[in-house]
Order: C-alpha cells, then sequence, then structure tokens
C-alpha cells in the first residue's frame, strides 16, 4: 500500500500502514491492542501515569467506544496540555474531538478556548472552528448570531450539506424549531453537489432522521399548546407527554447546563420523574400486552438516561 491509499484516520497524521512502517514495533503494537484488544476491567487497571499522547489517543478511544465519555475527556485534556508531540497524531483533529465531548456536556467555556488553539496550530481551520464556535452560540441561547456565523461560515463550504446539518441539529436540541425547515432546504441543495456516492448517502439518511424528529418534535409541542389538539387517547398519550417534557428539559439543560450542586440536584430530580413515568408506561404496556408500546416505552426510559448523561447526571435506581 502506499502513502497515498493509506489514509489516515481521525487523530493521526500518518495512515496505519505508515505507523506500523515507521515506530518501534513494541509502541505501535501497544497502540492497536489499546484499540482493538482491551476490555473495560482491563482498560481500568491500565497504568497512564506516563503514557506519551500516542497511547493517550488509543486510551481515549477506547474510553469513548465503551461511553465512558467522562475518561474520555480526562485522557484527551492530557494531551491537549502536552508539550511533546507525536509526529503519527494529528492535533488539531484531536483538540476537535475534545472540543466536542466538552461541548456535548454543556462545558461550552471550556470547549471555546479549543478552537483558538486549533487555529494556531492550523489557519486553514479557521472556518471549521467558526462552525463549531456558531453551534455553541445557538446551543447556549443565541441562536440569531449563531445562525449568522453559520451562514458566513457555509459560504467557504458550499457543497457540504453538514454545515447545515450542524446548525439545524443545534437548533432542534435546543428548542428553536422555527428555522429548521430552510435548513433541511439548505441541506438538500449542498447534498446535490456532493460527488462521492457514500459520503452523498449518509448525508441524505441524516437529513432524513433530522426531518423525522424534528416534525415529530414540533407535532409534541403543538400538542401541548392550550390551543392544540391535545395528545391522542390512553398509553400513546402518557408517552408523548413524556417525549414533550423530555424535549423541554433537554432544551433547558442545554442552554443552561447544570453547574451547582443545587442545579444538579434539581435536574437529577426532574429527570428521575420523567425516567419513573416512563417505566410505569412500561408496565402498563406490559400489562395490556401492546408489544409496540413495551418497545417504545423501554427506548424512551433509555432516553432519559442518555439525556442525563450528556450532562454527567447519574440517575438513582438505574442499571446499565
Amino acid at each position: 500500500m502506499n502513502d497515498e491509499e493509506d489514509l489516515a484516520a481521525e487523530g493521526y497524521a500518518w495512515g496505519f500502514a505508515r505507523q506500523e512502517r515507521e515506530l518501534p514495533e513494541e509502541e505501535y503494537r501497544a497502540h492497536m491492542r489499546l484499540l482493538d484488544e482491551v476490555d473495560e476491567e482491563e482498560l481500568e487497571g491500565l497504568d497512564l501515569k506516563d503514557a506519551d499522547d500516542y497511547v493517550l489517543w488509543a486510551a481515549a478511544q477506547a474510553f469513548e467506544e465503551l461511553e465512558r465519555h467522562e475518561d474520555a475527556i480526562a485522557v484527551l485534556k492530557r494531551i491537549a496540555a502536552s508539550t511533546s508531540p507525536h509526529p503519527a497524531l494529528d492535533y488539531p483533529d484531536i483538540l476537535f474531538r475534545l472540543e466536542e465531548l466538552l461541548k456535548d456536556r454543556g462545558d461550552y467555556d471550556e470547549a471555546l478556548p479549543l478552537l483558538h488553539r486549533v487555529e494556531q496550530i492550523d489557519s486553514n481551520l479557521r472556518e471549521r472552528c467558526d462552525e463549531r464556535r456558531a453551534e455553541i452560540l445557538i446551543l447556549r441561547g443565541e441562536p440569531a448570531e449563531g445562525l449568522r456565523l453559520f451562514e458566513k461560515t457555509a459560504r467557504a463550504f458550499p457543497d457540504d450539506p453538514w454545515v447545515p446539518l450542524r446548525a439545524a441539529w443545534a437548533l432542534l436540541t435546543s428548542g428553536s424549531y422555527g428555522e429548521i425547515p430552510r435548513l433541511i432546504d439548505w441541506c438538500e441543495k449542498a447534498l446535490k453537489k456532493v460527488k462521492h456516492e457514500e459520503e452523498a448517502r449518509a448525508a441524505a439518511s441524516e437529513i432524513d432522521r433530522l426531518r423525522r424528529e424534528s416534525e415529530a418534535r414540533r407535532k409534541r409541542r403543538a400538542r401541548l399548546d392550550p390551543e392544540g389538539t391535545g395528545p391522542p387517547a390512553g398509553l400513546e398519550a402518557v408517552k408523548e407527554d413524556i417525549l414533550a417534557a423530555l424535549d423541554a428539559e433537554e432544551a433547558r439543560l442545554t442552554g443552561n447546563p447544570p453547574r451547582t450542586q443545587d442545579a444538579r440536584a434539581r435536574a437529577e430530580e426532574r429527570l428521575a420523574a420523567l425516567h419513573a413515568r416512563a417505566s410505569k408506561g412500561w408496565d402498563d404496556a406490559v400489562e395490556e400486552q401492546k408489544e409496540s408500546l413495551i418497545a417504545e416505552f423501554d427506548e424512551l426510559r433509555w432516553d432519559v438516561v442518555g439525556v442525563a448523561e450528556r450532562f454527567g447526571i447519574e440517575l438513582p435506581g438505574v442499571d446499565d
């Protein structure tokens, strides 16, 4: 395999064939073992105290694969603070990954300086950094300013449907639905310019998922409106009511992430109540032998857990 075919994966400046060829065998094999072979128990027992960036990047990916996001963040922060860069790694990619994880849990003030660091390393990534800044503006409750920055950024990437997709998902998560139809149109126009078939399919699938989710959330909000039609009857009504409450709670926590002990306790109480309601709905669906609703309430319980975990909240009495 030549270097043109040996494409580097996310976080790497070198492809794996070049890593295997140019790095010491023991170093490369230790890295690959962390990626492919180490289980959760062994990962927890690893001594990473003196590990270099190359090993830490493998460990961070392993933690993420296990959805151990707090551990991944801790390891990525060590790489971000490193003064001994490894030649096989792409540091802007790694900083973007840390920014993404911090943003997802609402640590916007920690995430933003990482984008400045990326620009310092590679000024060609300025527009990509602005795209992520725009997303954070929307998530923290400044949708108009965020959209203005997205539109400015999009001029640099007119053929990239993922730019308006990022904007639309940020709006959806923060509970702002009005601009989403326009953004979907924008996505579809950009999609027509994508020439790579696999990339086009992935973007089209994401656009469809966005359209379905935004329509579902819009309908749930409309049913709860005093002048709306109201939810459907029975357990379906219970499910839709819980989903609407979860939409609102996610938007609340996205715009104002819980940072104090008191705020976290209140958020935990609200999410635990939603989880209890979803569990009660599951029990009732089992009693009524409604198979589709059994599955939907089970998924809903885990949706509540997912929102809690995003903000580092552990719900009591919930087993993995």
